[in-house]
Order: C-alpha cells, then sequence, then structure tokens
C-alpha cells in the first residue's frame, strides 16, 4: 500500500521537555480525541473517500463531512464526534483505530502532528508542544531543566511546518534576534517574574514605535538599552511605581473565566472548573458571588500559590517560555505589542485560575492539579482564537491596551 503523507527527518531546535515527551495514549487521562473539532485535510479526506477497509467504511462514510463554510485544504473535512461522549468515532478502547487499521501515514495533519508545533526560522527549524496536552503540559511545567535547549531529530511531514516569514521591514535574522532576547530576558536571575513581564513590555512598546516610524535599523539598539537598564539597575524606579491591583485583576479575569461555559465534556476539565468556582465561593445552590468575597479570595491565592507550586518553583516562568518559543513571539501578531497583550492576557488567566483555587491556606491544591488547571486552559481558551481576538479588540476598545494599565495585571 502506497504511502499517503511521507514523513522527512530534520534537525530541530527542541527544548527538552519536548525531546521526552511522547504520547501516552489511552492513559491519557483527557484525550485530544474528544470534545474538539477534528479537521481533516483534503488529501486524506479524498483517501478516506475511496478506502474500503471493511472495519472502517462505514464510519469514514457517515461520520467525515465535508467543511462547508470557510473551507481549505488543511481545513477541508472534519469527523463528526459522538454526540453524548464528544469522543471521535474512530476511537475504539481509546486508541484511533485509522492507525491502527490504515497505519500512521493515513492519520490527518492534525492528528499526526498534534500537540508539536513545528516552524522553519530562517536558516534552523524548531519545535515545541502546546500545552493543551495534559502529558506536554506536565513535562513542560514541573521540571526545571525543562527549556533547555539542543539540537535534536525530529520527524515531520512538510505540509506540517509553519514558516517564520519576514515581517515589519525586518529581516529573519533581526526577528531571530528579537525573540531569542525575549526568551533570554525570562531567564535574567534577580527578579521576579512580573517584574520580567514588565520589562518586556517596555521593550515591545519601544519596538513597535521604532518598527512604526520606519525604524528597523535601530533593533540592536533597543536590545542594548534594555539589557542596560537591568545591568545599570535602573528598573527600581519602574518596579517600585507599580502597585498591585487585586480588584481589577480579580474582577478581569473573572469575567473572562465566565466567558465560556464551564459545561464540558471531559471530566478533568469539569473537576478543574469546580475548584475553580469553590476558591472564589460559587456553591450548587447560587451561580453568582460578591464581588468583594472573588477580589479577597483571589488575593489570598495570590499569596498562597507560591506554597503550593514550592516543588515547581519554575512553573509559570516554564508556561511564559513555552508561549515565547511555541509561537515565536513577538511575530504571531499585527505589532509586537500585540502579541505582548495576548500573552498577558494569557499569563494572567492562568495565574487567576491558579489563585483561585489556592484561597484556603490549609486545604492548598496539589502541583499535579495545578498541573491540570494550565492544560484545561489552554484547551478551552487559548485554543479559541476567536477568544484571543476578542479579548485585544476588548482591552483596544476600552483603551485598557495602555502600557500603564496592563501593568496593574502584573504586580503581585
Amino acid at each position: 500500500m502506497s504511502i499517503l503523507h511521507p514523513t522527512r527527518s530534520l534537525t530541530a531546535l527542541v527544548p527538552l521537555y519536548a525531546q521526552k515527551f511522547s504520547c501516552i495514549g489511552s492513559s491519557c487521562k483527557d484525550s485530544c480525541c474528544s470534545g474538539w473539532t477534528v479537521t481533516i485535510d483534503k488529501k486524506t479526506f479524498n483517501s478516506y473517500r475511496q478506502s474500503k477497509n471493511p472495519n472502517l467504511i462505514d464510519r469514514l462514510d457517515s461520520q467525515v463531512k465535508r467543511q462547508r463554510s470557510q473551507a481549505s485544504d488543511k481545513n477541508y473535512a472534519r469527523m463528526v464526534l459522538e454526540p453524548t461522549t464528544g469522543e471521535c468515532p474512530m476511537m475504539e478502547e481509546r486508541l484511533c483505530s485509522i492507525q491502527k487499521e490504515l497505519g500512521e501515514d493515513k492519520l490527518s495533519h492534525t492528528c499526526f502532528s498534534y500537540p508539536r508545533n513545528t516552524y522553519e526560522s530562517g536558516d534552523f527549524y524548531q519545535q515545541a508542544l502546546t500545552l493543551s496536552c495534559p502529558e506536554a503540559a506536565r513535562l513542560a511545567l514541573l521540571a526545571d531543566d525543562a527549556f533547555q535547549f539542543s539540537e535534536a531529530a525530529i520527524t515531520v511531514r512538510k505540509e506540517t511546518i509553519e514558516t517564520l516569514k519576514p515581517s515589519h521591514g525586518l529581516s529573519l535574522s533581526q526577528m531571530n534576534e528579537i525573540r531569542f532576547f525575549s526568551i533570554q530576558l525570562m531567564r535574567t536571575e534577580g527578579m521576579l517574574l512580573w517584574q520580567k513581564l514588565a520589562l518586556l513590555g517596555l521593550f515591545c512598546e519601544s519596538l513597535t514605535s521604532a518598527l512604526k516610524e520606519g525604524g528597523q535599523s535601530k533593533v540592536s539598539e533597543i536590545i542594548a538599552s534594555t539589557q542596560n537598564l537591568i545591568l545599570n539597575n535602573q528598573t527600581e524606579l519602574l518596579f517600585n511605581s507599580m502597585q498591585p491591583h487585586y480588584e481589577i485583576q480579580a474582577i478581569t479575569f473573572l469575567m473572562l473565566w465566565r466567558s465560556k461555559s464551564i459545561v464540558t465534556f471531559s471530566p478533568l476539565q469539569t473537576a478543574v472548573n469546580k475548584s475553580i468556582a469553590l476558591g472564589l465561593g460559587f456553591n450548587i445552590e447560587a451561580d453568582s458571588v460578591a464581588p468583594s468575597q472573588v477580589v479577597e479570595r483571589y488575593e489570598r491565592g495570590v499569596k498562597n500559590l507560591p506554597q503550593a507550586l514550592k516543588d515547581a518553583p519554575f512553573f509559570l516562568e516554564n508556561y511564559i517560555l513555552n508561549e515565547l518559543f511555541k509561537d515565536c513571539f513577538p511575530f504571531d501578531q499585527a505589532t509586537p505589542y500585540e502579541h505582548y497583550l495576548r500573552l498577558i492576557t494569557r499569563f494572567g488567566m492562568v495565574r487567576f485560575m491558579l489563585a483561585a483555587q489556592c484561597s484556603s491556606e490549609d486545604n492548598l491544591p496539589t502541583v499535579q492539579s495545578l498541573v491540570d488547571t494550565v492544560q484545561a486552559f489552554c484547551r478551552r481558551y487559548q485554543h479559541d482564537s476567536q477568544f484571543s481576538a476578542n479579548v485585544n479588540a476588548c482591552l483596544n476598545n476600552s483603551g485598557w491596551s495602555d502600557l500603564q494599565k496592563i501593568y496593574r495585571f502584573l504586580k503581585t
């Protein structure tokens, strides 16, 4: 039988956690094969229509449907999920019957590549994982060496490789210089995470202003001036002027958290949502809670969070590092500053969901339950591109995209 989707071996820059990753299959507690629309590319769809496999032919005919709205070769069809369980109809005993019966090369590009994100970035390739996968989240968030980078062999389909293209009048070399400076900034020793994020915002704001004015030649100068702020201890004035705004943080992220239904097919996501609701003071009888109580519990939770993460002190930093590397920060939005806004919104949401579960000092969550929280956030919010777009639009339209106002989301 001919190979439908051939693969190729490459050498790529890969963080250590991603090198250690392998799918745990039926042991996964929040399978990527349920609760999501599974997209099918055109070539795979046509091969399914031609399949004569007696164990699959009926399901492939009835459960794989053309995408009639905004279809493309990559998003040509979809799996119709089981209505009562949300599970992919090709699953048998939590294993993929397509891979079993037809072979891995017959999987759609989506099913083959997830949770991997592969980019060609100038003269090198890179690969990271999305943390909506439970095993990827566990590996990325819990190890202090998760983001040691080295070259590693990877196996990919060429159709699944994204390409970082020159933008904003910058060369790819300049873009990669900016990207890896941003990662280096997040690894600066002697600074708290919120301080590093504040400095990253200043950098992105300066960079965006320069690029709008045709100042592409100033990239190295902006990087150097940011480095000098750290080397010469000139950041204290900026940090001292920032005050915690627990009310703004709690109410803003409560609204965003509640903007999506907590009802899911996933027991893990349901458990995470219930734990957050209980931590904020919601109960089964009442679906509302006084804003002042939310603020009080959130503030307590923020202060208790370091204790809950005492065995994984790099937890939140690792989440940020994965966002930077995976999404080629700051070049996945209209401007570097727009990408920064998205990063801060995601960070704020994650911290809110974690802190809500730490509101009781006597009943702190396990580190694994906090990993589950990040995974649930990535799956329900981060994969929803419309949600991210709506949040950024809301910030811009309300005037909250100003850097000084965004700083209110950072310090705790």
